[in-house]
């Protein structure tokens, strides 16, 4: 069992790594989102027009909470 403070630093890297799909690839994040709706839920799913600005906003945040996490609760 890996001790808390590696559980920390791998969830910090997730959430990195994260982050930085949600920044260099929205528009992919998004199409696999219908697919899925699709596919899965049986339901259409139609992005707004803001909907890249949103993921992109996503990614941000992922960044900055893995950050903190790794920062506060790494040590």
């Amino acid at each position: 069992m890996p001790t808390y403070r590696t559980l920390v630093r791998r969830l910090s890297a997730l959430g990195v790594l994260a982050g930085i799909v949600h920044l260099l690839v929205p528009n992919r994040l998004l199409t696999a989102a219908e697919w899925g709706y699709d596919r899965l839920l049986a339901v259409e799913f139609v992005p707004r027009s803001a909907a890249t600005r949103r993921v992109r906003l996503i990614g941000l945040l992922m960044l900055g909470g893995a950050a903190l996490c790794y920062r506060l609760l790494g040590r």
